[in-house]
Parts: C-alpha cells; structure tokens; sequence
C-alpha cells in the first residue's frame, strides 16, 4: 500500500477515534436561574435580584477525577469564564455527585437518581459582589440516546 494512502488511513482512524471520544458521558442543561448582587460601595440601594433569562448546556467529559464541559449557550455567547471549563470531583457517591470547579467558586450538584443538579455561583467584580444559582436537568449520554 503507498505510503499516501496508509497515511489516509491512519488520519481518518485517528478522526473516527477522536470523534467517539468527544462524546459526553452527560448533559446538564440549566433553564432557570436567579442572582443576587450588592454594589461594593456606600448607596441607598441594596441587594438587587436578577432573573438570568440565559439558559445553557454542558456537554461534560469524565477523565479520571477531573471534568471537563463544553459550555453552549442557548444565545450563541460565551460565559465569564468561557466556553471549557474543568471541575474536580469533590463527591461521587451515588446518587450524588459533587463537582467543584478548578480555580474558581463554583459547586455543581448532581442527584444523578432524581435527573436533576444545581449549580451555586460566587460572582466578584471590583464594583459588585453576588451570587448565582441555577436549576436544571441532568442526563448521561447513555439516557439520551435511548430518549430517541
């Protein structure tokens, strides 16, 4: 076989490898969610409440005792922290399941039982501090695929 076609060969097993690979072992999607902000200085107003109209989903991928997830945002933008995120294991003990993202204040809980999570977000800016916290659904990729 020449050399040109072993090395064809070669890259399209390499793509169908990767193309599995990039399959989630689950998706979370987030429909709800709601914050509370302060401003960081002296004022008449105090905490304000925001309902964040944003939903999104995470296409999540086990390696070991770190997470990664692909952030997809149902209005095409991107988050603060963008669009990959990591996350260690903090609890995996079914039906719970614990993810604390690396480097930043953030908790996502799984009741992997109940198909539901909860994501808890600390938000700091030099001019505010709040918190978010959203609500959604939570599915392996093996739930999904026997949706269809």
């Amino acid at each position: 076989m020449p050399i040109f076609l072993r090395c064809l060969l070669v890259g399209f097993l390499l793509l169908s490898v990767s193309a599995e690979a990039s399959e989630p072992d689950f998706v979370i999607n987030f429909e709800e969610c709601k914050g509370v902000f302060a401003p960081l200085h002296l004022t008449e107003s105090t905490a304000i409440k925001i309902d964040d109209g944003t939903p999104y989903t995470m296409r999540c991928i086990r390696h070991g005792e770190i997470i990664d997830c692909q952030m997809d945002f149902k209005d095409g933008g991107t988050g603060i922290k963008g669009n990959i995120v990591k996350y260690k294991i903090g609890i995996d003990s079914p039906p719970l399941l614990e993810l604390k993202l690396i480097n930043g204040t953030e908790d996502i809980i799984v009741d992997t039982s109940q198909n539901a999570a909860v994501i808890s977000s600390l938000l700091l800016d030099a001019k505010f501090a709040g918190s978010k916290v959203c609500h959604g659904s939570y599915f392996t990729n093996f739930q999904l695929k026997n949706l269809k």
